[in-house]
Parts: structure tokens; sequence; C-alpha cells
């Protein structure tokens, strides 16, 4: 835990604050909105679009998710209450993003997101270093966003697309300590001409760790956020139907429970909203699994939505193709969230004797249980006959339902 930041007593166990449930409401307005860009029909555009949009508003949740839990009980209302008018621009902006000025004010509104995020972690004189989340000292990802507000309207995207590969290979590849950034700010003060016998001395720089279970937590309410969009997407397209038969009400059904799966496995079954994943792992690895499992969940809930509004009849090709990828991603990024973990660090003391894992064996049976789930999506994806919506929700469910089979490894 942290050793410098006052992030408190380990063996007190914190969960989300009021201010924090409050500030996740932006989340559930802003997944909303970018599910929305998938409900009309998605093609190859849509759903890029709809990834670099998805990237941006997640990367701007997590940057004051982090904040929030790393410097726990001193929290500033103030700068979450600032950080939702900021996402709230960004969810507003989706649609009708292609018209350049809500195009410039989401991506205006990211940088001075960014912007604002790494100023926060100036404690007064103090300046707290996270190893866990280099891009508190980071922000070159933002430069690319604030470039396309005055380039060709061409090269917006690829610039989006940029800013987003930055940041992700910030959070992979690097290494942040007090020694290196204490160094940066030496050369930087020279740079500038301050030269080493400046009078403005640099800022006391404090080591800080997050608190793994608060910040598990707190993605696992995120993913809950995005289940709750589906739950959401199938209720509204039911009550759109004129007539209701059979063939919506088990369609719905099985949509429903197909969500309700996902829930059990990604929150009592698995640690920071991933199945089989046990809690200590790498918090780097399992933010950015987290971006991408959470945006598949919400592709995943704008096509369920869809598919409830055909139950009468063949679901569209490119609905399935969308259903089916978005499931087989969320479960191929579980499996990397899972083998990502060093081996010493798997086992939690605080878990039951039963649940630990064990060795080749707990390995054994992740893979039995979670590849089938990657590969029959998409087999349904490339099948070239035609299916009702019922059945391609059915064999989703099916798919979802022999992952939860598994239980040897579940963290608690």
């Amino acid at each position: 835990m942290d050793a410098e930041s006052g992030n408190g007593n380990a063996a007190v166990e914190r969960h989300a604050g009021w201010n924090e449930l409050f500030f996740d409401l932006i989340a559930v307005a802003g997944v909303g909105q970018l599910a929305h860009l998938l409900h009309a029909g998605p093609d190859w555009a849509a759903v890029g679009l709809y990834g670099l949009l998805f990237g941006a508003f997640w990367l701007s949740w997590a940057c004051f998710t982090v904040y929030g839990d790393v410097v726990a009980e001193r929290t500033s209302s103030l700068a979450l209450f600032l950080a939702m008018a900021g996402m709230a621009v960004m969810a507003a902006a989706v649609e009708g993003v292609h018209e350049d000025a809500r195009a410039n004010a989401f991506a205006l509104a990211y940088v001075l997101l960014r912007w604002y995020a790494g100023r926060l972690w100036r404690q007064g004189r103090s300046l707290l270093v996270v190893p866990d989340w280099p891009l508190a000292q980071y922000g070159a990802g933002a430069v690319p966003w604030l470039v396309s507000t005055v380039a060709p309207e061409t090269w917006r995207y690829w610039l989006w697309g940029a800013g987003l590969l930055v940041d992700a290979l910030l959070l992979l590849v690097a290494r942040e300590d007090r020694e290196r950034v204490a160094a940066r700010w030496a050369a930087r003060r020279e740079r500038h001409g301050g030269g080493p016998g400046a009078r403005r001395p640099l800022p006391e720089l404090r080591e800080a760790a997050v608190d793994a279970a608060h910040l598990g937590e707190r993605l696992g309410l995120f993913m809950v956020i995005v289940l709750g969009e589906g739950v959401v997407q199938v209720i509204r397209a039911a009550s759109d139907q004129e007539h209701w038969d059979a063939r919506l009400a088990w369609t719905a059904l099985a949509a429903m429970t197909l969500l309700a799966s996902l829930s059990v496995l990604s929150v009592r079954r698995g640690a920071a909203a991933f199945p089989q994943l046990v809690a200590g792992g790498r918090p780097r690895r399992v933010m950015l699994c987290h971006a991408v499992g959470s945006a598949a969940l919400a592709a995943l809930a704008a096509g369920l939505g869809r598919a409830v509004e055909h139950a009468d009849g063949v679901l569209p090709d490119d609905t399935r193709r969308l259903l089916c990828a978005a499931l087989s991603c969320y479960f191929a990024v579980t499996l990397a969230a899972v083998l990502s973990l060093p081996e010493p660090s798997l086992p939690e003391p605080s878990l039951p004797e039963s649940s630990l894992p064990q060795g080749r064996g707990q390995l054994r049976g992740v893979l039995v249980h979670t590849v089938p789930a990657v590969l029959l999506p998409l087999v349904l994806a490339l099948l070239p006959v035609s299916l009702t919506a019922g059945t391609v929700v059915l064999l989703l469910l099916l798919a979802t339902l022999w992952a939860r089979g598994y239980r040897a490894g579940r963290a608690g």
C-alpha cells in the first residue's frame, strides 16, 4: 500500500464513497451515448469511431478514478464535479460528432480534462508520483487530440487514434519512480534557464500507490454501469415493439439472462470486473484490459437492443457480427488479463483455500472454459447462413454459461 502519501491504514477496507458514486453518473450517460453509435446498424467506420470515442471517454473517467483512489479522503469534490462537466460535454458531443464543431468540442474537452487531471497530482508544494499510473506525469497522448482541432478533417480520426495508442504504450512500458521524475524536473528547469543553482526548489516528490482492492471495486462498478446499459437497451427495444409474442419474449429473456450471467462472471467470480482474475495483479495491464473489455460489453449492449428489435425475424448480418465479435473480444481480454498475472502474485492470503490457484490445473481449467467462449462467437459470426435473433442470443448465452462453469479460480 501507499507508504508516504497517507493512503490510509491497509487494515481498513475502503469502499466507493458517495462522491465517487455520484461521479459515476456521468459514466451512465456517456456509455449510453456511445452505445447509440452502434445501434442504427454498425459498419466498420461506426465501430472504429466508437472505439476512439469510448477510449477517450474511458480514459477521462479513469484519470479521475485513479486520482480518487490514491488520495482517498483528500479527494476534491470540486475536482470531480469539474470532471463531470467536461465529460458531460464529451457525452453530448457524441451525437453528431461527424460535424466539425462537435468533434472539436469533444477533443478540446478531452484535452482540458487530461491537463486538469495532471494538475491534481500536485498536493500543495509536493507532487505525487504514481508508478502504477504513469499517465499522471505524461500528457503526450493528448497532444494529437489538440492538433486535430486545427488539422484537416481527413486527419482527425488518425490523430485521435495516435493519441490513444501513445497512452496505451505509456501504460505498458513507462517506468516511473521518484528518481526518474526528479531527474526530468531538474533537466526541465535547466532547459528553461533556471540552472542547477536556481532559487526556486523542485517540488517535493512523494511516491504513492493505488489501493488495489478499492480500484478493483471502482472498475467493477463501471462494468455494472455498462451491463446496465444492456438492460436499458433490451427494455427500450421491447417496449417499442407493436406486437408482443413468444419470439419477442424468449429473445428478450435470453438477452437478460446473458447480461445477468456476464454480471456474475465479471463481478462475483473475479476481480476488477474480469472472470477468474485474482486480486493483486498488475494495475496497469488490468486497467488497459478493462478499457477494451468494457468497450466490448457496451457494444454487446447495443447489439442486444437490435436483436430484440428483430426478434420476429432474421437478425441482420452486421448486428450478428457485432454481437459475436463483442462477446468474443470480452472473453479474449479476460484470458489476457488472467494470463498476464505473474504466478507468484496470484494467491491472496485472505482467500479461502478452495479458491486458491492450483498451478497448471487452474491454468488448464481457465483455458478449457474461456477459449471455447472466445471461439464459438467467432464461428457464429462467420457462418454463411441466416439465423433468427433469438437463436443468436441463445448461442451466445450458451458460450457464456460454459465460461461460467469454471469456479476453481474465482476471487470471491
